[in-house]
C-alpha cells in the first residue's frame, strides 16, 4: 500500500522490499532508490524525487520506484556497497565517503573550491563525467554504477555557534567538513576537522561535538541548524560536486532498451536542473529567516580571504598529488578536462538570467547532443 506523504513525492513509497515485478492490469518492474538525506531535502524533494515522476510519467508506467530517504536502505557509508551487492537498484553517491574506492572521481571532488556558482559548477561536473572521462565512468560501472547526472551545492560557509562579534577567529574550533580537501584547508587555518556526513552535523552541533558545520547556507532550514547555530562565515569555503546523486545499477541500466535508457538520461538532466534551482532559491530563502531572527553573518579580514584564494589555487596541484598517491594515472588530464568545462558552462550561463527551462535546454544541448559543443 502506497503511503502519501505530499504531492511532491506522489507515486513514492516507503517500503523495504527488494526489486519485484508487479502483476496486475500491466505489468510494471519496480526498483528502488536510497539516499541518506531526508524527504524535504532539495536533492529527495526535487531531485530524486522528479527523476522518479519523470521516468513514471514517461515510461507509462512501465517502471516505478520504491524511494527510501533518511538511510532507511543505506547510510552515506554504505551506498555503494548497497548498490554493487544489488540491495537497492540506484541511491545517492557521496565520493568523499569513497576515497579508495572512487579515486578517479574524487579528483573531481578535491577541487570544490572552483565552486563559484552550483548551476555552472554542477553542468561543468556532470560534462567532464559523461563526456571527458572514460576512466570516470567506468569506474562507476565496477561498482554497478550507471552514472547519469550530479549537481553541486552553492558554495559552502561555516555555520558556528558564538556570534563573532570579533570577527572569525579559526584556531582550535572543531569543524565539520564534507572530505579530505576540506579538511586540509581548516587544518592550515588552524581549525579541528572533522568529517561526518551532514545528516549528523545537527545532533553533533547540539551535543557540543562541533563549533562550527561547513556546509550549504540552505541546511539552516533544511538540516534545522538554525536551532544550534549563531553565526555564518560568509567566506567560500567548497562545496558539494562530486559522486552521482542521479545513477541506476549498472546491472539494471543494461538490461533497458534504448528509449527506456534515453528516458532515464533526459530525466536526470531535468532533475539536475531542478536540484540546482531548488538548492539556490532554499539558499536564498534561508538566508534571508535567519537574518531576521538574528544570526549573524560575518566577514572575514583581507589577510583570511587571500589565504582562500591561495588554497584554491593550489587545489589544481594538490588533487592530482592525492590522485597518484590512490593510484590515479595522469589525473592532470581529469582536472585540466573540469577546468575547461567549467571556463565553457561559465561562458554558456554567467550574468544570464536563466530560467529552470533554460537551463535545463543548455545541459540537454551540450551534454547530449553530437553537435552540442
Amino acid at each position: 500500500m502506497a503511503i502519501s506523504i505530499g504531492p511532491s513525492l506522489r507515486g513514492i513509497v516507503y517500503a523495504l522490499a527488494a526489486s519485484v515485478f508487479i502483476v496486475g492490469a500491466a505489468e510494471a518492474r519496480q526498483l528502488t532508490y536510497g539516499s541518506y538525506l531526508p524527504p524535504a531535502h532539495p536533492t529527495s524533494e526535487d531531485g530524486i524525487a522528479r527523476f522518479v515522476d519523470i521516468v513514471e510519467d514517461e515510461t507509462d508506467g512501465e517502471i516505478e520506484f520504491a524511494f527510501y530517504p533518511s538511510g532507511a536502505a543505506a547510510s552515506a557509508n554504505t551506498m555503494l556497497s548497497a548498490i554493487n551487492d544489488q540491495l537497492i537498484d540506484a541511491g545517492f553517491i557521496v565520493s568523499v565517503y569513497f576515497p579508495t574506492s572512487l579515486p578517479v572521481n574524487m579528483v573531481l571532488s578535491d577541487l570544490s573550491f572552483y565552486n563559484a556558482d552550483n548551476a555552472i559548477t554542477a553542468a561543468a561536473i556532470t560534462d567532464t563525467v559523461l563526456n571527458d572521462c572514460p576512466r570516470c565512468m567506468e569506474e562507476f560501472k565496477n561498482k554497478n554504477v550507471h552514472f547519469l547526472a550530479t549537481y553541486a551545492t552553492p558554495p559552502y560557509q561555516a555555520m558556528c555557534k558564538g556570534d563573532m562579534s570579533d570577527g572569525f577567529e579559526p584556531a582550535g574550533l572543531r569543524m565539520r567538513v564534507p572530505g579530505s580537501e576540506v579538511g586540509r584547508w581548516v587544518s592550515q587555518i588552524g581549525g579541528v576537522p572533522v568529517n561526518i556526513p551532514n545528516s549528523e552535523a545537527y545532533e553533533a552541533m547540539e551535543r557540543g561535538q562541533l563549533d562550527c558545520v561547513i556546509g550549504a547556507v540552505s541546511w539552516l532550514d533544511s538540516l534545522s541548524l538554525a536551532e544550534v547555530v549563531d553565526s555564518v562565515v560568509t567566506l567560500p569555503m567548497g562545496g558539494f560536486q562530486g559522486g552521482s546523486l542521479f545513477n541506476i545499477s549498472q546491472q539494471v541500466w543494461e538490461g533497458l532498451d534504448d528509449d527506456t535508457q534515453g528516458i532515464m538520461q533526459d530525466a536526470a538532466l531535468q532533475a539536475l536542473a531542478s536540484t540546482v534551482y531548488a538548492y539556490t532559491a532554499e539558499e536564498k530563502t534561508a538566508r534571508d529567516k535567519a537574518k531576521s531572527e538574528g544570526i549573524r553573518f560575518v566577514d572575514v579580514s583581507e589577510d583570511m580571504a587571500e589565504r582562500r584564494d591561495a588554497f584554491m589555487e593550489s587545489q589544481i596541484e594538490q588533487s592530482a598529488k592525492t590522485a597518484r598517491e590512490r593510484g590515479v594515472e595522469n589525473p592532470d588530464a581529469i582536472v585540466q578536462a573540469f577546468l575547461d568545462n567549467l571556463e565553457a558552462w561559465r561562458g554558456r550561463i554567467e550574468g544570464q538570467d536563466l530560467s529552470e527551462q533554460e537551463y535545463y535546454a543548455l545541459l540537454k544541448k551540450h551534454l547530449l547532443s553530437a553537435d552540442g559543443q
